[in-house]
This record gives C-alpha cells, structure tokens and sequence, in this order.
C-alpha cells in the first residue's frame, strides 16, 4: 500500500531561514484553521483542523469524506521538513529533466549530480540540447518528480491538495514552490 505524501516545497528558503520561514508556514496553516496542534508523546503533532476540506479537492478522494456531516479527516499528520532535503515523488518511472533555458527534456541526467547536491549544496546538469550548464536546483521534472531544497511541508495521507490552496500557501511563503506528491 504505502504512505502518500504531499509536499509543499519551498524553492528559495536558504540553509539559515529555513526553520523560521518553517515556522511561519506552520503558523499560518494553524491560524488559518487547516491543521490543529495535537499533544502526542513528548511533542506535538499536527493533524487536520477543522477548515482542512477548503484545501484539498475530495472528488478524486473517499467519497465518505464529501458528506459534510462526516468526522472523516485526513489520517496522518503535517511534517515540517528543514534542512538540505532530495524532496521525491518516491514510486514510479525514472523521470526526465527539463531544461530550464530551452525546456527540452531528457532522461540522460547522472543522479551522481543529486548525490553531490545533496552532501555538498551544489551540483550542476548539462542540457544535452542547448549545452547550457545549469544548477541543478534550477531544473524542473516531469511529474514534478523531484525538488532540491532546504524546507518542505509534507502533508501525509491527506486528500489531493487543491492548486488554490498551494498557490495561497506560495504567497504566504513568499517564494516559489513546487508540489512534490507521491507514495513510498
């Protein structure tokens, strides 16, 4: 079966804003009423609040979950991530890079450059196109497949989130961000 994810990344929070812009994040997702802090263990966890059907679409979803009257809620929690983080879809086909200066696509990328983005904070691809050299973080995926960055939030086991509840989240954040969904 496997746990789906779905992760709001943060394209432009830098190594050293990462944990406060998580933070604010967190905050306005807990003001706004989509997630509620719940005592767990020695921490807190934060699961749905009670505006949390606003954002995300329920139709491709539990059908249980439409009827208004039902408690049913998404079944696992919000994860803050920070740090230098290979954000992935995680399941399916090897997926293509797309140039960000021609837009061709190609599935001859090294993932030796992931490895050294991830221990180092910098690695570079080559379009095969264009010959253009590129910081690997600049690059888009098929299936927005993966996303190079410091912060993320992983909404786990939740509905679809809908496109205007990341685009109003972006804003919030104040910088690009991609949506990274799939299931480990």
């Amino acid at each position: 079966m496997g746990t789906y994810r779905q992760t709001v990344v943060d394209l432009d929070a830098s190594a050293e804003e990462a944990v406060a812009r998580g933070q604010r994040g967190r905050n306005w997702l807990e003001t706004e009423g989509f997630i509620r802090p719940v005592p767990w263990q020695d921490g807190v966890a934060y699961l749905a609040g009670p505006r949390w059907r606003e954002a995300v679409d329920l139709a491709p979803w539990d059908w249980r979950a439409r009827i208004k009257e039902l408690e049913e809620e998404p079944g696992d929690e919000l994860q803050v991530v920070t740090g230098r983080t290979v954000f992935f879809a995680g399941q399916g086909d090897s997926p293509s890079a797309i140039c960000p200066r021609c837009r061709s696509a190609t599935s001859a990328w090294s993932g030796a450059a992931i490895d050294t983005w991830y221990s180092t904070g910098a690695a570079d691809l080559d379009c095969p196109a264009c010959t253009h050299r590129t910081p690997l973080t600049d690059w888009e995926w098929t299936s927005d497949y993966f996303a190079f960055a410091y912060l993320g939030f992983q909404f786990v086991d939740w509905p679809p989130l809908h496109s205007h509840f990341t685009a109003a989240f972006g804003r919030v954040l104040g910088h690009r961000i991609r949506v990274v969904t799939g299931k480990i």
